[in-house]
């Protein structure tokens, strides 16, 4: 997020109601199939014993980008934010949320079975899924 910035825009303003309507019109129509996932994503929990990673992502897709948009909304930045989320960043590791490969050892008290093949997060001994990312580790 931006910083505390005292100058603001008074064209941005107007523009801010207009961008608002859109995105109202916009987010409510994303947060009523997020409602539908969230409700697949309950019994497939509750069938399962387990989370979908693919619904999990989609839920955090929507959170992530209404949160921005929110924040232009009530006027924390002029920073307009894209009303189409960029679905390659929440898909993919890129840029600072990707962790580079190990070059060594970690040098903990636990001890690491191995690394997670899609976010390269350490991961305990028995442990089955990845606690970043959550795909299945075996």
């Amino acid at each position: 997020m931006a910083p505390f910035v005292e100058k603001a825009s008074r064209f941005e303003l107007v523009v801010r109601w207009v961008y608002g309507i859109i995105a109202s019109i916009l987010y409510s129509l994303w947060s009523m199939l997020i409602s539908i996932i969230q409700f697949v994503h309950f019994f497939y929990i509750l069938i399962m014993g387990r989370r979908s990673a693919t619904l999990y992502r989609h839920t955090r897709r929507f959170l992530t980008a209404s949160t921005y948009v929110s924040a232009y909304l009530v006027f924390l930045t002029d920073q307009r934010p894209s009303l189409v989320p960029d679905l390659v960043f929440f898909y993919r590791s890129a840029g600072d949320s990707a962790r580079a490969a190990p070059t060594s050892m970690p040098q903990s008290s636990v001890a690491v079975a191995g690394y997670c093949k899609s976010c390269r997060a350490n991961l305990s001994v028995g442990t089955l899924y990845c606690p970043n990312c959550g795909q299945k580790t075996t």
